[in-house]
């Protein structure tokens, strides 16, 4: 069962403070402010909402694990982080392509590339906290050779923000790109 400690918290108020200036940043760009907002708000609820499914799901992967109240707060609150650090890998992409709408129109090059800086940054999180001993994998995890990581959290963060993106788009749907950003 995952210890609670402060350091747990280190990386997610990182992250949300850089979304928080990404947003900031990606909000003077665009001519729809209240749209924007909402589509914010969509990606930020959906990515808790499968989040937390997907981490209910493979808790018993985890040693310790018994579905308790404990277990699903531990679960919701691991699905904040996990919501946060989906905006910010959100943010991060549309810093780099200069456009905040780049979810709408996701091609397969796109596609591959969050899914592999997705699934690199979960398996180096993972790496970091089993080392410093903050969870440990149950014997039923599939482990990943020569990483040495749990497949599960990492297929998490190559398909769960793919998903969230996707699924989000769809309030920008019939808008058209020059409508959208200044």
């Amino acid at each position: 069962m995952i210890d609670l400690t402060p350091k747990l918290f280190i990386a997610p108020t990182i992250a949300l403070a850089l979304v928080g200036i990404c947003y900031v940043y990606n909000l003077k760009r665009v001519i729809h402010k209240q749209l924007f907002g909402k589509f914010m708000v969509a990606m930020s609820s959906i990515g808790f909402a499968v989040n937390f499914t997907w981490e209910t799901l493979h808790a018993p992967l985890y040693q310790g694990h018994r579905y308790t109240i404990n277990s699903f707060s531990i679960s919701a609150l691991a699905s904040v982080a996990d919501a946060i650090m989906l905006i910010l890998l959100y943010s991060i992409f549309s810093l780099i392509l200069k456009d905040p709408y780049w979810v709408s129109r996701l091609s397969l090059s796109r596609i591959l590339y969050v899914a592999l800086v997705g699934g690199i940054g979960a398996a180096v999180s993972e790496v970091l906290h089993i080392h410093a001993g903050d969870w440990t994998y149950a014997t039923t995890m599939p482990i990943i050779p020569v990483a040495n990581v749990g497949i599960s959290p990492v297929l998490q963060f190559m398909i769960v923000p793919l998903l969230v993106y996707w699924t989000s788009s769809f309030l920008l749907r019939g808008k058209s790109d020059s409508n959208l950003t200044s």
